[in-house]
């Protein structure tokens, strides 16, 4: 599991497919933009971004933020990343509260089918 808390950590997926770290990118300058370069991504308004890369980076996610990806998923919305080169990928927002959300970035294939069906 990769945790994004702001733009200035962008550097920690830079071997992933170029259209991912632009989708990360813009999420970030869009938190620290409107919640502030200073804040703490996990106390403070706001949120991160997060990729998952494999199974047990999902039930981690799942017991720090006690949500379901897998079974009944409410994300926000669903977005597609198509690279030119290399795997798809999903996006998915959740609110956890009423200004704090996470953005899921995790491969398409390993995309529970749940999310895919919102």
């Amino acid at each position: 599991m990769i945790k994004l808390l702001h733009v200035s950590d962008i550097s920690k997926i830079a071997h992933l497919e170029e259209e991912v770290q632009t989708y990360g990118l813009e999420a970030l300058t869009i938190l620290d933009e409107e919640y502030g370069t200073d804040r703490d991504s996990f106390t403070d308004l706001g949120g991160y971004v997060v990729i998952l890369e494999n199974l047990d980076d999902i039930q981690e996610l799942e017991a720090l933020h006690n949500i379901d990806l897998t079974k009944n998923p409410l994300p926000e919305f669903v977005d597609l990343i198509y690279p030119e080169k290399g795997p798809r990928y999903t996006a998915s927002l959740y609110l956890l509260s009423s200004d704090y959300g996470i953005i899921i970035i995790l491969p398409y294939d390993m995309t529970p089918k749940e999310i895919l069906k919102k």
